[in-house]
């Protein structure tokens, strides 16, 4: 085999190029998404805007199978050759260093080499694998932004805010005041004073779905405040919707139940520290997967796992709710994760397969999940310290998928694993939530199975222990395997008896297919008895009608694409 390091044009330094040059153009391409994004958004070319997104969601794992054909026809006999490998790994260091995205590059590079390797646990001679740190490396100073005064008051504030989104408003002289006001509103409440010194905003706009956002902070004698400005555009041009001025708030907007975000920056990492000061609970890792690098989102969230695992005593442990027939779902308590893995043999009454599974969860992944579905990773060939697991736990993932677990000396390897932000399973959280908490989430309940609806997604089991609530209260489903097209499904009412025994009978006196759907029968699987239903139906009762469910089709058949906001109706502004 020949050296890889031979000769002053070495193998491994032509390799490392080849490989910064795929990533060169991957990322490029990645940003020129977004800022077609813009144009999108301005045209209101929604089909183009969802189109766009699907793409961009596969163009990762298309340029690292590129980079891997790459290689293999300049390194020829020594593609596999781990020397080589090992060389390229420090002539691709000294190439992306320095750079703005240094830490993208660095994880395309330990993909490829993974997908090329099967790498189980971290190689770290041919890897990035930078250590967990409290202090991130991002700096929220270097981020691309712009100062806009407050000095001449909060409407002129407003004008130059809106001066800078790059759209014509419909209305600019009625969005000025409307922002303003709700400045001198929001300064008011948390200052005590509506006068601020100005406002920091990142230059770049962020879109996503119908939507765009401006993403800044007020500031007022050193103390901030996040600044938010949603936009849309409606048939007489662009307007301002909300402003929004709480983390709480903003943290629900760049949620993990959302599509990822399409924004063009030139330093993610800068950009992820300046998002990280005015949503101080988001991990880092959220925060790159808000903005569409979840890849790197992964790379972080491995890293803060391994983190976690260090602790004294640190054991993953059942997660919260009722054990599923299709998933084995585990947790560590510090982290608020879950980790699922598919079971090898799926139990009546269920009727799918792994593989159909792993399609559901694939096709969840390239769709817009309209703050409804809980964003899902995939980690394969990952390894864990055995003394991390207790004995049954691990016994019991052993059981039910031998085939993703195994024991490996004093490791435990996981081919195949999905991770999912920890929310309390509803059928928990309305036993324990007060009653005013209770009956807002069974509502909020009602309206994600509404929302999913109108995106063409019939969740099929609408079990409550299926939906979670997060952090602020909002509903989120997170079981896929019995996830369908809606307009896959047939919407009956029950058919009428033909006699007293067609009542009594313990079989249906009628025939059904595989795809009806009897909404007349979704009560008592969805709310027990007593006040809870009665605010449920009263506030979603047409959940029960099959006439209801098949209106919603004729629309999404018709192309209507409905309307969901990541914020409340009442902070919508006043038009």
């Amino acid at each position: 085999m020949s050296d890889p390091l031979s000769g002053s044009g070495t193998l491994a330094r032509d390799c490392a190029r080849v490989l910064r040059g795929v990533f060169d153009e991957y990322h490029e391409a990645f940003r020129a998404a977004a800022r077609r994004s813009a144009r999108h958004f301005r045209l209101r070319d929604w089909l183009a805007v969802r189109d766009e997104a699907t793409d961009r969601l596969r163009l990762y794992a298309r340029n690292v199978d590129h980079a891997i054909a790459q290689i293999g026809k300049r390194a020829r006999q020594d593609r596999a050759d781990r020397g080589l490998w090992v060389a390229m790994r420090d002539e691709y260091a000294a190439l992306v260093d320095g750079r703005a995205d240094r830490e993208i590059a660095e994880t395309f590079f330990s993909s490829v080499s993974r997908r090329f390797f099967q790498t189980i646990g971290v190689d770290h001679d041919i890897e990035f694998d930078r250590s967990w740190s409290p202090e991130f490396a991002g700096r929220a100073e270097d981020a691309a932004r712009r100062w806009c005064s407050g000095t001449r008051g909060n409407e002129a504030l407003a004008r130059g805010l809106l001066a800078e989104i790059g759209h014509a408003l419909a209305d600019p002289d009625g969005d000025v005041h409307r922002v303003g006001g709700a400045i001198t509103r929001a300064a008011q409440e948390r200052f005590g004073d509506p006068i601020v010194d100005g406002a920091d905003v990142l230059t770049s706009i962020f879109y996503r779905n119908k939507g765009a956002y401006m993403v800044g902070r007020l500031e007022r004698n050193g103390q901030q405040l996040p600044l938010v400005l949603a936009l849309l555009t409606g048939d007489d041009g662009i307007f301002v919707d909300a402003v929004l001025t709480s983390s709480d708030e903003i943290s629900v907007v760049f949620g993990f139940a959302w599509s990822y975000f399409h924004v063009d920056v030139a330093r993610p990492a800068a950009t992820v520290a300046f998002l990280r000061d005015i949503m101080p609970l988001k991990r880092i890792d959220e925060l790159y997967t808000s903005i569409g690098y979840n890849k790197h989102g992964k790379t972080e969230l491995y890293r803060t796992l391994g983190h976690h695992l260090t602790i004294p005593g640190a054991r993953f442990e059942d997660a919260p709710g009722v054990k599923g027939l299709v998933m084995a779902v585990f947790t560590l308590p510090s982290l608020n994760i879950v980790l699922k893995i598919i079971k090898d043999r799926i139990g009546a009454p269920k009727r799918t397969t792994r593989r159909r599974v792993m399609e559901q969860y694939r096709r969840v992944f390239l769709r817009d999940r309209v703050g409804r579905l809980a964003d899902a990773q995939l980690f394969q060939g990952l390894a864990f310290p055995r003394q991390c697991f207790s004995d049954a736990l691990l016994g019991e993932l052993l059981h039910v998928a031998p085939s993703a677990v195994r024991i490996d000396g004093d490791e435990v390897i996981l081919e195949h694993v999905y991770t999912e932000r920890r929310v309390r399973p509803l059928n928990l959280y309305l036993r324990e939530a007060d009653a005013a908490a209770a009956e807002a989430a069974i509502i909020d309940y009602g309206q994600s199975i509404k929302d999913l609806a109108a995106a063409n997604i019939f969740t099929g089991d609408l079990l409550l222990k299926n939906f979670g609530v997060s952090r602020h209260g909002r509903v989120i489903f997170y079981d896929y395997d019995e996830l369908a097209p809606l307009t896959d499904c047939r919407f009956r009412r029950f058919p009428p008896p033909r006699s007293a025994d067609d009542e009594l009978a313990a079989e249906p006196w009628f025939s059904v297919a595989e795809h009806d759907v009897f909404p007349e029968e979704f009560a008592p699987f969805m709310v027990p008895n007593g006040p809870l239903r009665e605010s449920f139906l009263a506030a979603h009762g047409e959940l029960l009608e099959a006439e209801w469910w098949r209106s919603v089709q004729d629309r999404v058949r018709a192309g209507e694409l409905v309307d969901t906001f990541p914020y409340p109706a009442e902070r919508r502004l006043q038009r």
